[in-house]
């Protein structure tokens, strides 16, 4: 199976860091007139946030960016590919975890949680079809991606529609939110499945069954 491998390790934290001050210098030569500029489709002009509000179903994913203080990175950072939970998604989660998430105490984790619907890099379906394993999350703990099947999977979600275009990246829809503990409590168990059992050491006799204890002195 092909492995998908998109993103450098420091790409994990990049979408954090501002992009730098271009300096420019003014032409030493009056400016030609403008050309005219290139024709956009109107998704292609605007960026994922904007995508967003103009899709109209989901409120609660830009309510929650919000909260998480990512909606202007989200609008501003090139190349970003972002998992987006519909209202619906947010509407069949129990009033007491919507609750819990929203409270200002929580704005880390909730924070964290967003981050693991992001990536820092522009993922197209074709670079999914056919390949399935980890990538690194904004956030730093790894999404499993299968596109080998008939329907793109993301962890235990669907994706419902595939790259919505947007200026700055892509868009996927999906009909679950993500859990990055689950996630990460997922490898944790690989990592003990796989792990090598203890060997047994050799008894006195050269056998593997260890030796007998032995008898008390009388």
């Amino acid at each position: 199976m092909m492995r998908i491998k998109l993103l450098a390790a420091a790409a994990t934290t990049a979408l954090l860091v501002a992009p730098a001050a271009l300096a420019q210098t003014a032409p030493a030569t009056p400016p030609a007139a403008p050309a005219a500029p290139a024709a956009q489709t109107p998704a292609a002009a605007e960026n994922v946030i904007d995508v967003l509000k103009m899709h109209g179903r989901f409120t609660t994913l830009l309510q929650v960016l919000d909260q998480a203080q990512l909606t202007e990175t989200l609008a501003t950072r090139p190349r970003i590919t972002l998992f987006a939970p519909t209202d619906a998604v947010f509407a069949a989660l129990p009033e007491a975890e919507r609750t819990r998430l929203l409270d200002p105490a929580n704005a880390q984790e909730l924070r964290n949680l967003m981050l693991y619907h992001v990536l820092v890099a522009d993922l197209t379906p074709d670079q999914i079809k056919g390949a399935r394993g980890p990538i690194a999350t904004a956030g730093g703990v790894e999404v499993n991606i299968d596109g080998t099947g008939e329907a793109i999977t993301i962890d235990n979600a669907t994706v419902t529609e595939a790259a919505i275009d947007a200026a700055n990246g892509g868009i996927y829809v999906i009909d679950k939110l993500l859990d990055p503990n689950a996630a990460a409590q997922g490898d944790a168990d690989e990592a003990d499945a796989t792990a090598a059992p203890a060997e047994t050491a050799p008894a006195p006799d050269g056998s593997t069954e260890p030796a007998p204890a032995p008898a008390p002195a009388n």
